[in-house]
């Protein structure tokens, strides 16, 4: 069994008076794909943002207990929040490519960290990185064309791409394959579990048949609160919360 590598630890997260996240208490494994389900405004976006630190930047916030990443509070003042965001790469639903080549896209991070890297890393970087993403073949001779000339799967793919390009070892999905066609969808599904190997995923998604597909373990999140949590086929084989079971069913959500 892979070692824990994300601890949390009644969780509290408010927005103001809003609570957004209850008392949250559970464990993500190295080389696992979590997936978080459940309907608009229960804490899966707020857990995400929690998890890199972006919880920072939003005013009238505040946040109680704690979140381990390889035993360190991450919530800790003195933690390096520009360590951790290096460490935790994150991917939006709609997909935002830089307005520059696709080779600038991801050699971009990389050279804002300020690292010293030869033309010849680099290019091995965006190589390795667009073959991660299963972006490669499909690229690999117009690497200095637009990316926004790309279609919108090709897009949600080189964004993932570029995180991988930072070289995290935990990546957050908020809604990856939202608005995209079946094909583009099946294509990001089957990259993240070839991705798992490597990294850790947590994969926020509306989409029941995406975490049922997707997921090694499933949280169901409502009204703030984990409702249930486990192995993915029982959690959707045989929910112990009738609440599970009514949104797995579509009775509700």
């Amino acid at each position: 069994m892979n070692p824990v590598k994300i601890q949390v630890r009644d969780l509290t997260f408010y927005y103001g008076q809003h609570l957004a996240i209850d008392s949250l208490h559970l464990d993500v494994r190295q080389g696992e794909i979590l997936g978080l389900m459940g309907p608009a405004k229960s804490g899966k976006t707020t857990f995400l943002r929690v998890l890199n630190r972006m919880c920072d930047l939003i005013p009238n916030s505040r946040v109680q207990g704690n979140v381990f990443l390889d035993n360190k509070d991450i919530l800790a003042l003195e933690y390096d929040v520009d360590n951790l965001r290096r460490r935790v790469g994150m991917v939006f639903a709609k997909p935002v490519p830089l307005p520059r080549s696709i080779y600038e896209n991801l050699a971009f991070g990389p050279r804002l960290q300020g690292k010293e890297i030869n033309s010849g890393i680099l290019d091995d970087l965006v190589e390795k990185s667009l073959k991660e993403a299963q972006l490669w073949e499909e690229v690999k001779d117009r690497l200095h064309e637009s990316a926004l000339k790309l279609s919108g799967g090709q897009q949600q793919r080189l964004c993932l791409a570029r995180t991988l390009a930072m070289q995290p070892e935990v990546i957050l999905l908020d809604e990856p394959t939202s608005g995209l066609d079946p094909i583009s969808t099946a294509r990001i599904e089957e990259t993240l579990t070839q991705l798992k190997k490597d990294f850790t995923i947590i994969l926020v998604s509306n989409n029941t048949k995406q975490i049922a597909r997707c997921s090694d373990k499933v949280a169901f999140l409502l009204m703030s609160r984990l409702i249930e949590y486990g192995i993915t086929p029982e959690v959707f084989m045989v929910p112990k919360n009738k609440q599970t079971d009514d949104y797995i069913s579509g009775r509700f959500g």
